[in-house]
């Protein structure tokens, strides 16, 4: 019975009132399934990324690296989604050979690898220029020997890695005391070994990077001695990869440069942290790092000095046969601007 003042529903709206709060309780469940699933794949794979790329970064162990240390460490390859492999070389030269090998995918290379290579191939390319420093090549000498200036290094035994930025600043440095380098003994000698052989008389003077010229006058102590050399060469050091890589791997060289420049930006705004970080890395003291860290400009680029710089050691390199040729190649052919035009397209100078 239906009282007088109740109404009727029709049975479709009954059936539909009876279908809603199952219909919303099904739509909840699922909701809560999602939101438990998300919580449970963001807890396992926390901040990274699910797919990292695997690169093997073969680097020259040397204050020019800093930006590449310091961005392993702090893990900004990680935030890029890059898997980085960092294997040390004792220069430039030594990491490119391996790229060359196929046991790299990206090197660290200073200027006389890419000069000299570019006469011989043009299968490898230069995607950043990453470090630059006017002192970054120095030369110690010993006091017993007779030197006291660069004019006194005439007939000496100099210790020097042929095809290395210590062979070309030892050309240079000569020329600056009007000495060829023909009228000095250059002994090719390993990187590595430079510091050994000054102090155990192999060599009356060598021409070599920080952090090894930094170790040559502690072994040698009071006998070593620094000849100044002023703005004659700007040593710098890029970042290189084979062609077919980075055509084949465009956004991977695009992340490993910002984590490069989140780096740059670590370093300028930590100077203390940085260091302590290259300290450890580099089994070198506080003091010695903090004395040469101001020698050294870390910032992303490729600029038309780089070419012109590259020019001048081509045509130092035929006129003292290192190299064989009349002429030297266009440099510009080496170069790969596509990941610095996405990530710092400001800083290439480059004429295209």
């Amino acid at each position: 019975m239906i009282g007088k003042n109740e109404k009727k529903w029709p049975a479709a709206q009954t059936r539909e009132k009876k279908k809603f709060p199952v219909r919303a309780a099904a739509i909840s469940a699922v909701l809560i399934l999602a939101v438990g699933v998300c919580f449970l794949v963001s807890c396992g794979q926390g901040e990274s990324p699910e797919i990292k790329e695997k690169i093997r970064l073969g680097a020259s162990k040397s204050f020019l690296s800093v930006p590449v240390y310091i961005a392993k460490e702090k893990g900004y390859f990680a935030k890029e989604g890059l898997d980085v492999t960092l294997k040390e070389y004792g220069s430039g030269k030594a990491a490119t050979q391996a790229l060359f090998a196929g046991e790299m995918d990206i090197s660290t290379v200073a200027d006389m690898p890419v000069v000299f290579n570019g006469f011989k191939r043009d299968d490898f390319c230069i995607f950043a220029t990453f470090t630059h420093s006017y002192l970054f090549v120095r030369i110690i000498a010993r006091e017993d020997s007779g030197i006291r200036a660069g004019a006194d290094m005439k007939g000496k035994k100099v210790g020097a890695s042929i095809g290395t930025s210590g062979h070309y600043y030892l050309g240079a440095f000569l020329i600056h005391n009007r000495l060829s380098i023909s009228e000095v003994e250059m002994i090719d000698t390993r990187t590595f070994d430079l510091a050994d052989a000054l102090k155990n008389r192999k060599v009356d003077a060598i021409s070599v990077w920080q952090p090894y010229a930094q170790k040559a006058k502690e072994l040698s102590g009071d006998n070593a001695i620094e000849l100044p050399g002023g703005d004659i060469y700007r040593a710098t050091f890029n970042f290189a990869a084979m062609k077919d890589f980075a055509s084949e791997h465009p956004k991977a060289l695009k992340r490993f440069l910002r984590a490069i420049d989140r780096a740059d930006t670590f370093i300028k705004g930590n100077r203390e942290e940085a260091q302590g970080i290259i300290t450890k890395a580099f089994n070198l003291d506080k003091e010695t790092v903090n004395a040469v860290w101001d020698d050294f400009t870390f910032e992303l680029s490729l600029d038309q000095a780089l070419l012109v710089s590259w020019d001048e050691i081509a045509r130092w390199a035929i006129q003292n046969r290192v190299v064989d040729g009349k002429t030297f190649p266009n440099y510009l052919n080496l170069i790969d601007t596509n990941a610095m035009d996405a990530v710092k397209p400001e800083a290439i100078t480059i004429i295209r």
